[in-house]
C-alpha cells in the first residue's frame, strides 16, 4: 500500500486481487489518512472487491479476460461456443465501446441484435454472463439486471407433400441428413457428428453420445427408410464419421446453402427450415402414440415444458369435436329453418 500527497490531501493507491484501487483519503494528516487507507484495504478484502477502480475498462478491453474465462472453465463445448457466438453479436452493437460501469439495464435494453429473438438472447445472455464476471472481479460495482427477449416456440413442420418434394430435388449429403432428422428427431449438429460406430445395424438404432443436457445422450430408433439410406452410405466402412467432409473437424458442419437451393427448386416456402424436419418428427410421433413421455426419451429432453414446443397437435380432433356438437345441439336444427342463421 502507499498514499501520495496531492496538494495538502493524501490519496491511496494498492492493489488487491489483481486490481488496482486508488483514490483520496480525504485527509490532510498523515495518520488520519493512513488508518483511512487500512479502512478502505479492509472493506476490499472482507466484501471480495467492495471498492471499484477509479475507470473500469471499456467492454472490448475485457472481451479478453472474459473468452480467458470461457475457455479455461469446465463449461460443455456448446457453452462455449455459445458464448463465443454471443460475442460476436455483441461485437456489433454500440455497447463495445462502452466502459463497464457505464452499460446500465437501460443500455442493454436498447441494443438491437439481428435475426430472431434466439439470437439476441444469445447476445443478452452472453453479456449478462460478462458483466457477472466483471463484478467479480471488482471491477464493477454490481451486474446490471439484463431482461431477455420473448421467444416464441418454433411452429412450421413439413407436411407430407412438402417433405416428397424437398426429397425429390435435395442432392447429397443433403438428402440423408433430412432423411435422418425427419425419422430420428435428432438436432442437425448430432447428425453432422455422428459416428459408424454410433449406428447398430442389429438392435435398428443409433446412440446418440453428446449433447446439450444429459438427457441428450440417448438410442433413436432408425425406420426403414433410414436403414436403407445408411446402409448405403455406410458400406464397408466399420469406423469414422458417417457424414464426411474436407471441413476442419473432418465431419460435415452445415448443409444451409444446399437446403436453401432444394427449398427453392422444390418451391418451398422460406418458413421451411432444416430443424422443421425435428418439429415434424415431434409431431407425428405425439400424434400417434399420445405419449408425451417417450416423446421426450426420443428428443432427448428434460422436461415436459421443453418437449411442447415441438409438439404440433393435428386440428382434426378438435374439428370433429365441433362438428359433432353441431350436429346433435340445437343450434343446427334451427339453421334448417332460418336461412338466417347460414348467412
Amino acid at each position: 500500500m502507499a498514499l501520495n500527497k496531492r496538494g495538502n490531501v493524501y490519496h491511496y493507491d494498492f492493489s488487491l486481487g489483481g486490481q488496482r484501487y486508488r483514490g483520496s483519503t480525504g485527509e490532510t494528516a498523515l495518520v488520519r489518512a493512513e488508518m483511512k487507507e487500512k479502512l478502505k484495504f479492509s472493506e476490499a478484502n472482507q466484501r471480495g472487491g467492495f471498492l471499484v477502480p477509479r475507470r473500469p475498462p471499456v467492454l472490448i478491453d475485457f472481451i479478453p479476460h472474459f473468452l480467458q474465462w470461457v475457455e479455461a472453465s469446465q463449461l460443455e463445448p456448446k457453452t462455449k461456443l455459445y458464448y463465443r457466438n454471443g460475442l460476436r453479436q455483441i461485437r456489433a452493437t454500440p455497447l463495445i465501446g462502452m466502459r463497464l460501469d457505464r452499460i446500465t439495464t437501460d443500455e442493454a435494453e436498447a441494443v438491437r441484435f439481428t435475426g430472431s429473438a434466439q439470437n439476441g438472447n444469445r447476445g443478452l445472455r452472453t453479456l449478462r454472463r460478462l458483466l457477472g464476471k466483471a463484478a467479480e472481479r471488482g471491477l464493477i460495482r454490481m451486474a446490471p439486471k439484463i431482461k431477455l427477449l420473448k421467444e416464441y416456440g418454433r411452429l412450421t413442420i413439413m407436411e407430407h407433400e412438402t417433405e416428397a418434394k424437398l426429397l425429390a430435388v435435395a442432392s447429397q449429403p443433403l438428402k440423408d441428413v433430412l432423411v435422418t432428422i425427419l425419422d430420428t428427431g435428432m438436432r442437425p449438429h448430432e447428425v453432422f457428428r455422428m459416428r459408424r460406430e454410433h449406428v447398430n445395424w442389429e438392435n435398428r438404432a443409433i446412440f446418440v453420445p453428446f449433447g446439450k443436457t444429459r438427457n441428450a445422450r440417448r438410442y433413436v430408433p432408425m425406420s426403414q427408410r433410414l436403414i436403407t439410406a445408411l446402409m448405403a452410405r455406410c458400406a464397408g466402412q466399420r469406423e469414422g464419421w458417417v457424414f464426411l467432409s474436407n471441413s476442419r473437424s473432418g465431419h460435415l458442419t452445415t448443409v444451409a446453402k444446399a437446403f436453401a437451393a432444394a427449398r427453392r427448386k422444390a418451391g418451398v416456402g422460406r418458413d421451411i427450415v432444416l430443424y422443421s424436419a425435428r418439429h415434424t418428427f415431434a409431431t407425428r410421433v405425439l400424434a400417434a402414440t399420445g405419449n408425451l413421455a417417450v416423446l421426450m426419451k426420443a428428443m432427448g429432453h428434460a422436461s415436459p415444458q421443453t418437449a411442447m414446443i415441438y409438439q404440433h397437435p393435428g386440428l382434426e380432433a378438435v374439428r370433429q369435436a365441433i362438428d359433432q356438437g353441431n350436429l346433435e345441439g340445437p343450434g343446427m336444427s334451427q339453421s334448417r329453418h332460418n336461412p338466417v342463421l347460414l348467412q
